[in-house]
């Protein structure tokens, strides 16, 4: 087998193009014995935009901070809570206390061993007033965190919070390194140490992110060698380097996976792969603090000009469903009962007429001088989000609405439009956690810049069930208050909720020790994966 020598991974592009490599058979038999070595490379259309898990808020971020940090626990593969930096704990006083005993010889990529003062350290950074943390919601309940000794962290709560544990998988950032540090200027957001699988190596900005086996990791060092996240714009251009192996993963558009990924190469070089969205979907987000956002009828009258059908069926393929409130369909909380704003162009125009919008001479909408007229943003590098304000613009112009789409690079889309509420409509997805509590993403007071809630929606009956909902620890219980929340937000209609769709993504074949389950193959590959020695690219 051909091979290329790599020296260094941010490189690659040129080694691929030199090496001309495509077209191997993974699927022959091979001596399987576990072995190190190769490298993992994945690409997205967007860069990552800070990288310390107090601070991050993006898809992109969130990827490479899970490869870098550990938080006390993680998710297993069936969706149960095990131990990560925490070997075992305890919950005591009916919820109001937890007594986390953390595991020995833990260390952090500069040598330095973990410790409960780096978990204590981490609360306090989220408490801090002035740094405008996404993350800080679930903490909020947190009364004192006390480090008995070096390896115990006991949290003690106002009142017992339903989503503590889950909240405790956060990332941990190093008190050595950034006590007396004002966190949001850091250096450290761009060059993080950690006590996760893989050690930070560079990050070129707009073109790569190099991660390196950590080989003190406490659950033995990866396989996999080295990991690089590379930086795509262009759709088109992502499926060409995974179809001559410059990349190892990708996720697919609804078009590549239906046409673009059949035949030889996808039988024995690469592996594509479907799953039902357990925690994704789709929306329409309206600022709600611009006019003429804040008026519902605005509002609904652009959610019935949707015909979420056509999206579902031209962009998407038939790959997804409709989306009524904001869970996915696949979960529990996820009210079968709403039912989706049905598409009615004649209810539309009415609600705008009432709201005192009348065509004007050029068709559009106009009211006291003022065209009804935005600017409809959505990420460049996301094909589906740029099909759907395409389509979104000539589905409002059919009631007089003039929508402007305006594709921008995600980084700049996060940084400069959607911290700063600087925006009238956007298009974008939400990836939720197991755990229904939605606090952070609808609760009033997480309106401010940075946070989750950008599009400013407000109700006090929303905070009360987001407030019982975290104290309430029958499942039964908080799953039927959560799907009341499902159904008051989806009356307000603070967004078009358009389509949850299916997970589609392709891999390469050479890797080995996946395990599949029914939401995917990605657990635990930074530690079980591995490519046997005769299918290795990368010295």
């Amino acid at each position: 087998m051909k091979r290329c020598t790599l020296l260094t991974l941010t490189a690659l592009f040129f080694v691929v193009g030199a090496c001309g490599r495509k077209g191997h058979d993974y699927t022959k038999a091979v001596d399987e014995t576990v072995v190190d070595g190769d490298a993992r490379v994945d690409a997205e259309g967007g860069d990552a935009s800070i990288l310390n898990p107090v601070l991050e808020g993006d898809s992109v971020s969130d990827d490479v901070v899970g490869l870098v940090f550990n938080g006390l626990l993680r998710y297993s593969p069936k969706l149960e809570l095990e131990g990560d930096l925490a070997k075992s704990w305890e919950v005591q006083g009916g919820g109001k206390r937890i007594v986390f005993h953390l595991r020995s010889g833990v260390k952090w990529h500069d040598g330095a061993p973990f410790t409960s003062a780096d978990v204590a350290f981490t609360y306090q950074a989220l408490q801090d007033p002035k740094l405008a943390s996404p993350r800080k919601g679930p903490f909020e309940l947190v009364e004192k965190v006390e480090c008995p000794d070096p390896l115990t962290v006991v949290v003690a709560y106002k009142r017992p919070f339903a989503p503590a544990l889950e909240s405790w998988g956060l990332g941990i950032i190093p008190e050595h390194l950034l006590k007396g540090q004002d966190l949001s200027k850091a250096d450290f957001n761009k060059h993080p140490i950690g006590t996760g699988p893989y050690r930070f190596v560079r990050w070129t900005p707009n073109q790569s992110i190099e991660l390196a086996a950590n080989p003190d990791y406490w659950e033995g060092k990866p396989h996999i060698q080295r990991y690089l996240l590379r930086i795509i714009p262009e759709a088109g251009s992502r499926l060409l380097e995974l179809k001559s192996e410059g990349i190892d993963s990708i996720s697919l558009s609804p078009d590549q996976y239906m046409h673009q990924t059949s035949g030889a190469l996808f039988d024995k070089t690469l592996a594509k792969h479907r799953y039902l969205s357990t925690s994704t979907y789709t929306y329409l987000g309206f600022n709600l603090d611009h006019a003429p956002f804040n008026d519902k009828r605005v509002r609904m009258a652009l959610s019935r000009a949707i015909d979420r059908q056509a999206l579902i069926d031209g962009i998407l393929q038939g790959l997804g469903r409709p989306c009524t409130g904001p869970y996915s369909p696949a979960m529990p909380a996820y009210n079968k009962v709403v039912k989706a704003v049905p598409y009615d162009l004649s209810a539309a125009a009415k609600l705008l007429d009432e709201a005192g919008w009348v065509p004007g001479a050029d068709g559009i909408r106009a009211k006291a001088g003022k065209r009804l007229s935005f600017a409809l943003l959505a990420n460049k590098e996301n094909p589906v989000r740029e099909a759907v304000a395409t389509v979104l613009q000539q589905q409002f112009k059919r009631i007089g609405v003039e929508a402007q789409p305006q594709l921008l690079a995600w980084s700049l889309l996060v940084s400069q439009y959607i911290d700063k509420k600087n925006f009238d409509v956007v298009v974008m997805g939400w990836q939720l956690g197991l755990d229904p509590d939605l606090y952070d993403i609808w609760h009033s007071s997480k309106t401010h810049p940075g946070e989750f809630n950008f599009i400013g929606y407000k109700s006090a009956q929303a905070d009360r069930l987001l407030e019982q909902g975290r104290t309430t620890f029958d499942p039964a219980a908080r799953t039927a208050i959560y799907r009341r929340l499902h159904a008051l937000i989806a009356a307000d209609e603070p967004m078009a909720f358009l389509f949850a769709p299916d997970d589609l993504f392709a891999l390469n074949r050479r890797f080995k020790g996946l395990l599949e389950t029914s939401t995917g193959v990605s657990w635990y590959w930074a530690t079980r994966w591995y490519v046997p020695k005769s299918f290795q690219l990368y010295p």
